[in-house]
């Protein structure tokens, strides 16, 4: 039964944080939001459909999912993406991508509306209206953006569940800049290696970052135990001693994932208002 989508009502994500609704507009199928708790991640503007999947509301407790130890089989449909696992549940990987609440740009539904080359009008609007925004300026948005992590992360965001793209190169320029942040941080506390992995520092970096990326954008934390997680990823590393060493430092990739959310909403928004100028 789906759950109507009130203004000002209280809700709460899959990860248990305050999301307030602020606005909803049916016509369009958005709704307006903001995790008061969470300054950083500032107001959304998000698909209807995609909130409902993530939220609930907070008179409503969400029912614990039962999470997986056993690796999944692997697909038979098709094979995975550059970027992607290589034994993902292929249910997941169709109907998740893209719903997670966190990885939305502020001004997505603008950027998704006309993206393709046939809605193009290079005409001159009628009763000398400026020339229609057209997919070649929104993707001169994404062009816009001076940060390269920032930049292949919104790109993901916007056509990673195109399967003609090849996002490995932007799946890597990502996961770098999480593995980076990542050493230094222990570098900075002291963490080494545990002695039992085998993993080099800068290794279980990479392999972590990925874990998160993949994890946030196909939205499959609820379907791993940490055990799983780790095993799924290729990290050999008892359960417990990742959770007690190294789960500080993932929390933290979901920071600088937010922050390059962030640097991509910014300069986006600052392109449309300089677009808006250019217009007049």
């Amino acid at each position: 039964m789906s759950t109507a989508v009130e203004s000002k009502t209280e809700w709460h994500d899959k990860k248990g944080e305050l999301i307030l609704v602020l606005a909803v507009d049916n016509e369009d199928g958005s709704v307006e939001i903001e995790w008061p708790n969470i300054k950083t991640r500032g107001i959304r503007v998000v698909s209807i459909k995609q909130f409902l999947s993530q939220a609930v509301p907070a008179s409503i407790k969400a029912s614990p999912v039962k999470e997986v130890d056993s690796k999944p089989e692997s697909p038979k449909a098709k094979p995975a993406k550059p970027g992607q696992f290589a034994f993902a549940a292929i249910g997941a990987l169709t109907s998740s991508f893209g719903e997670s609440t966190t990885l939305q740009l502020a001004d997505q539904e603008w950027l998704e509306r006309g993206m393709h080359a046939k809605t193009v009008k290079f005409d001159i609007g009628a009763g000398g209206l400026p020339p229609e925004v057209n997919w070649e300026d929104k993707c001169a948005a994404i062009a816009s953006i001076d940060d390269r992590a920032a930049k292949a992360l919104a790109s993901i965001i916007l056509w990673g569940n195109d399967g003609a793209w090849d996002w490995s190169s932007a799946f890597n320029e990502v996961v770098y800049e999480l593995a980076a942040n990542m050493v230094g941080r222990c570098k900075n506390d002291g963490r080494s290696k545990p002695k039992a992995c085998k993993h080099s520092l800068p290794e279980l970096a990479r392999l972590m970052a990925r874990m998160v990326l993949y994890f946030e954008l196909y939205q499959l934390w609820d379907v791993y135990t940490v055990k799983g997680r780790l095993l799924f990823s290729g990290i050999e590393m008892n359960d417990r001693t990742y959770s007690n060493h190294f789960l500080k430092y993932q929390k933290q990739m979901f920071d600088d994932l937010q922050d390059l959310v962030s640097i991509a909403d910014s300069a986006i928004d600052r392109y449309r208002r300089e677009l808006s100028i250019s217009s007049l």
